[in-house]
């Protein structure tokens, strides 16, 4: 009977605790302190980057605002050494009267304290100027170009209309003598609100260059007529130019002229009826070369239109594009002897 009683109580106690550790209430999640620091991701600072859309090089905010503008330059042999083309991003050149060629050179990047001598516009001095929605600076003009300014309305900077932006270079003979400069320019565009968006749409691509399946370009020889021609040589990862067997030198530091690109760019370029003025086809589509880096590669251009760029594409159709740096752009007719090797 008290085995029974002591086996009675156990169970009681036993029951007794498994009821209290069953009926024990959780206790309560901590609550975070209102005073803990917030974790937050910093943001990543960017750099924007500036290019220069006319040699596609890396440049800061302060030049990618330059103002653009073009300058028509001589080039008889009174003319020479030009002064500034060493500053300009792109020097077109092309043919004048009497067989010898004048350049229309786009100036962004680089300023240049002395640009000329300023010399008279052609009809297709124009042409490139509204390609690019550009002002141009120019000592008058032909009947037709001065008639396509005033009934176009083209951003002519005419040092007949603007004197005080113009000044005359005593050592030289006229009409050797007229200069401008970066700064002068600048602000005349500045006055008469020329500096609108300018239209470009050249592509670059360094990469493109590295190719050494390219065929090798050191030395390039344009013969445009009897009494001219100019040549480039590849040095030092740049084309330094000679004009009749002369190194093209800047006047005022008498360094050779050298740049990152060259474009030869073939069409027509005729005599009109009066046996003396040109007519250089720049619309439509053609053939060429474009050289850089010590290589070079056959190209092909087209025009839509007066206004729209001009286009380079591969044997493809693919776009070609250009070197980083300076460019010389040379239009030539389709009788110019090319060599290049």
């Amino acid at each position: 009977m008290k085995n029974k009683v002591k086996l009675l109580l156990c169970i009681i106690i036993s029951a007794s605790f498994i009821i209290q550790g069953c009926s024990k209430k959780a206790e309560p999640a901590p609550t975070p302190s209102k005073s803990a620091p917030v974790k937050t991701e910093t943001p990543v600072k960017t750099t924007q980057k500036y290019l220069s859309p006319y040699t596609g090089e890396e440049v800061t905010k302060e030049i990618s605002d330059n103002i653009a503008f073009l300058a028509i330059v001589e080039n008889s042999v009174g003319a020479r050494p030009q002064s500034g083309l060493n500053a300009a991003d792109i020097v077109y050149e092309t043919m004048a009267e009497g067989g010898t060629p004048r350049f229309i050179a786009l100036f962004q990047k680089d300023s240049a304290a002395k640009i000329g001598p300023i010399r008279s516009a052609r009809p297709y001095f124009l042409d490139i100027s509204k390609e690019y929605n550009l002002p141009f600076a120019h000592c008058g003009g032909s009947a037709e170009a001065l008639d396509k300014i005033k009934t176009e309305n083209l951003k002519s900077m005419n040092e007949m209309t603007y004197s005080q932006t113009y000044l005359r270079d005593n050592t030289r003979k006229a009409p050797h003598n007229l200069y401008s400069s970066s700064e002068k320019l600048k602000t005349l565009v500045k006055t008469k609100g020329f500096s609108t968006t300018p239209t470009v749409k050249l592509k670059f691509d360094k990469s493109y260059w590295d190719n050494d399946k390219l065929s090798i370009a050191t030395n390039i020889s344009l013969k445009m007529n009897s009494s001219y021609n100019t040549s480039y040589t590849y040095s030092d990862g740049k084309y330094v130019k000679s004009m009749d067997g002369k190194s093209a030198n800047n006047k005022e530091d008498n360094i050779p002229l050298s740049i990152k690109n060259i474009v030869v760019q073939i069409t027509t370029i005729k005599t009109q009826v009066d046996k003396y003025r040109l007519d250089i086809a720049l619309v439509g589509s053609g053939d060429g070369y474009v050289i850089s880096n010590g290589k070079f590669t056959k190209m092909h251009w087209s025009k839509k239109d007066v206004t729209s760029q001009t286009i380079l594409t591969d044997d493809l159709g693919n776009d070609l594009p250009l070197n980083l740096g300076k460019t010389w752009w040379n239009i030539v007719d389709k009788s110019t002897k090319i060599v290049i090797k």
